[in-house]
């Protein structure tokens, strides 16, 4: 009823079947239009066409990192935790960030309360996935929880980076 092979016995796909007599079941694989023979080395469906070679020219580099507009988005991260637990005016960062940065603000503002319960950032990690822009991850302590905040900056004109947005999740 099995196979033996390399002293391990191992049932054949339509063993069971073929002792109670029924037809051996043919393994297909659906694509939405057709019923397709399945890969033999995967049981997935087989590739029509092979995959797309690698594009023609070099490869795209990383951006380095830009030191200035790094320490102007922590700055600015850290003012804006501080707003959030309403250590700082937000008038203070009208010409850091965009107005509707301003407005979540204070419809997020947390209550002061200490060491306990206020807003603190507790990490920082930032990315520039390219020229004029930076993406911070970062967390924050709000109210005795850690919660994830999330902001970029863009570049306005030759210097001044700008928070364009900004989430705590």
């Amino acid at each position: 009823m099995s196979q033996t092979l390399d002293h391990k016995e191992t049932p054949s796909e339509n063993t069971l079947r073929r002792v109670l007599g029924l037809r051996p079941v043919r393994t297909v694989v659906f694509d939405g239009d057709d019923f397709l023979d399945p890969c033999p080395t995967c049981g997935h469906r087989a590739p029509v066409d092979a995959p797309a070679g690698l594009p023609p020219g070099d490869p795209v580099s990383d951006v380095p990192l830009d030191r200035v507009a790094i320490q102007h988005a922590q700055r600015t991260v850290v003012l804006l935790v501080e707003v959030l637990d309403q250590r700082r005016p937000a008038t203070q960062l009208t010409d850091l960030v965009a107005p509707r940065v301003l407005r979540y603000l204070r419809a997020m503002s947390v209550a002061r309360s200490g060491l306990r319960g206020g807003a603190r950032l507790l990490s920082f990690h930032p990315s520039q996935p390219h020229e004029g822009a930076v993406e911070v991850a970062a967390s924050v302590r709000i109210r005795g929880r850690r919660r994830a905040l999330a902001a970029s900056f863009t570049l306005v004109g030759l210097d001044r980076w700008v928070c364009s947005t900004m989430r705590i999740l």
